[in-house]
């Protein structure tokens, strides 16, 4: 599961990776680069200061669930064998992520394409998404937007600014592991870059703010299930994520100019 900082300028591009100094090529983008050039660091960046309790016991029940369906082998070192478990345990999530990226594009594609232009492998996901969301009354107007907040100190990528009741706001797809019967429930910090987007975009969280997250299930094709967060659940996210900014600023000594 990747470590890396995301980082953007202060007119909403991308600068993940910087010139190497020595050889050509390009290697990912540090705080001492974003110092040099005075970048804003990601909200998943700036999130990434805070436990995630939801997240890490996913993570622990994903290596339980790989060590109980793969015993010792023979002789195995418990050294060797914690490793494997790890590493197979992870490597499963790493296919759902792929196929999670692979339905974002094609979410992304059928916006601005239209739906027949969509990959047959993830077709199907992509269209019961779009019926999902037309049920629910939910318009998508703006599809992957950069948006930089310069008096709070950040930056991101919003997959698209919704319409739903006469009221605009934020909406994010996220692909989850899923179980039948089990509710899904957004993690901590989801609500919390909902808020942090839409403050981005409009200023500060007005009182006809409205978000979604749209999850998407990789081990239950067929299942979607949408949450929605109004006004006051968003101002109290957008709270919880200024005091992590905040944390973040004061944990690396930096806040963009």
């Amino acid at each position: 599961m990747s470590k890396s900082q995301h980082w953007y300028d202060k007119d909403g591009n991308a600068v993940f990776e910087v010139p190497k100094a020595k050889g050509g090529g390009m290697r990912a983008t540090t705080i001492a680069d974003a110092r040099k050039l005075n970048l804003y660091p990601s909200v998943t960046t700036v999130l990434s200061v805070l436990a995630k309790p939801s997240l890490d016991d996913w993570k622990l029940q994903q290596v339980a669930e790989r060590a109980y369906s793969n015993p010792p082998q023979d002789a195995e070192e418990v050294g060797a064998y914690s490793r494997r478990i790890i590493d197979g345990a992870f490597e499963q999530v790493s296919d759902a992520a792929d196929l999670g990226t692979r339905i974002h594009a094609g979410i992304e594609l059928a916006f601005k394409e239209g739906i027949s232009s969509v990959p047959e492998d993830v077709y199907d996901y992509v269209k019961l998404v779009k019926q999902d969301l037309e049920f629910a009354g939910i318009k998508l107007v703006q599809h992957e937007l950069r948006l930089v907040n310069d008096f709070v100190g950040y930056a991101g990528t919003t997959d698209a600014i919704m319409v739903k009741d006469g009221k605009q706001g934020i909406l994010d797809f996220k692909s989850r592991k899923t179980k039948p019967g089990v509710k899904i429930e957004p993690w901590e910090t989801e609500p919390m870059q909902i808020a942090a987007y839409y403050a981005a975009k409009w200023g500060d969280i007005h009182p006809s703010a409205i978000g979604a997250n749209v999850y998407i299930s990789t081990t239950e094709p067929g299942r979607v299930q949408i949450v929605t967060y109004d006004d006051l659940q968003l101002e109290k996210a957008w709270e919880a994520f200024k005091a992590a900014n905040h944390l973040w600023q004061y944990l690396k000594n930096y806040r963009p100019k």
